[in-house]
């Protein structure tokens, strides 16, 4: 006999200090993290007759008072413990993360850290080289379109290690295809966020904040991409394109590594070395998009984003 399992729809309810997570079925509202929140007040809400749960809780509450349902309740786009490899979001539900819903952080951290702290060597390597150009070119608004040999094989570095990071995220969720330019890397672009970010280099006050990504475009993936365009050029003909190997395009192609690295990772993906050079921040996550806790039996459970598989 086959029998009619009732549809479960997550909400999350952000009070002053913290996040609840509510489990919807047609017929009960259920306040998660609480012992016995089914025989509690105001932790279980039952349909009644011919009414919904969302009935109930307008009559028993006074939370949907003059609002349309869902109300102070927001969808969730994701049921507990599910989330994307290598895609970094602030958790909600979560013990450790209570209080805070905008730091972000990759709920299996643990596994990937020999591709962290491989990738972090990287970047430290990448700034290093940064430092040693700029003891020669103080960077400042006079000096970014300045080029040279040295500023061009950073470029070239760095902005194959964005490559590196773009490409290994599309392979962890599901994307087999072996060739991959960026045609198929913007599809990152909205999942990560990686618009919103934003790199300052402690050491060169004089350079304002850099946002690699800002002016991505679907329609011109490449070319929208000034410093990835140049690499490009730079690459293939240095002879014909050695002014595009400027101070000003190397250093967004070591914000963006950077960017990738937090992205992935949260917090975490920087190294303590690397706190000390730069900052990198972003615009705080809508909670519908949040990573949320394991609830009950639930595990930490990676699922492939549907834009990139």
């Amino acid at each position: 006999m086959m029998t009619n399992t009732p549809a479960v729809e997550w909400f999350a309810r952000p009070l002053k200090d913290k996040i609840q997570i509510w489990q919807f079925t047609n017929s009960r509202a259920l306040l998660m993290g609480i012992a016995n929140a089914e025989n509690g007040v105001g932790t279980c809400f039952n349909a009644k007759c011919g009414g919904t749960v969302w009935d109930t809780i307008r009559e028993e509450t006074s939370w949907l008072d003059g609002q349309e349902v869902p109300g102070p309740f927001v969808p969730l786009g994701h049921s507990p413990g599910q989330f994307f490899p290598r895609m970094a979001r602030p958790i909600v539900g979560d013990l450790l993360n209570e209080f805070n819903n905008v730091q972000a952080r990759l709920p299996d951290c643990n596994s990937e850290q020999r591709y962290l702290r491989n990738a972090q060597t990287q970047l430290e390597a990448l700034v290093s080289d940064l430092a040693a150009i700029c003891r020669v070119v103080e960077p400042s608004k006079a000096t970014l379109e300045v080029y040279g040999h040295e500023i061009r094989n950073l470029l070239i570095l760095a902005a194959t290690e964005v490559e590196m990071h773009m490409a290994g995220i599309m392979v962890s969720n599901g994307n087999q295809k072996t060739r991959k330019n960026t045609k198929s890397y913007i599809n990152l672009a909205e999942p990560l966020r990686l618009r919103s970010y934003a790199v300052r280099f402690k050491r060169y006050p004089e350079l304002n904040e850099i946002k690699p990504f800002t002016e991505w475009l679907r329609d011109k993936p490449t070319a929208s991409l000034k410093w990835y365009d140049a690499y490009n050029a730079v690459k293939h003909d240095r002879e014909g394109h050695f002014k595009r190997a400027s101070l000003s395009n190397a250093i967004e192609a070591v914000a963006a590594c950077a960017i990738l690295l937090v992205a992935q990772c949260g917090e975490a993906g920087l190294s303590d070395d690397l706190k000390r050079s730069i900052t990198v921040e972003g615009e705080p996550w809508p909670i519908e998009d949040c990573y949320v806790a394991p609830q009950q039996s639930t595990t930490w459970t990676p699922i492939n984003h549907p834009d990139l598989c």
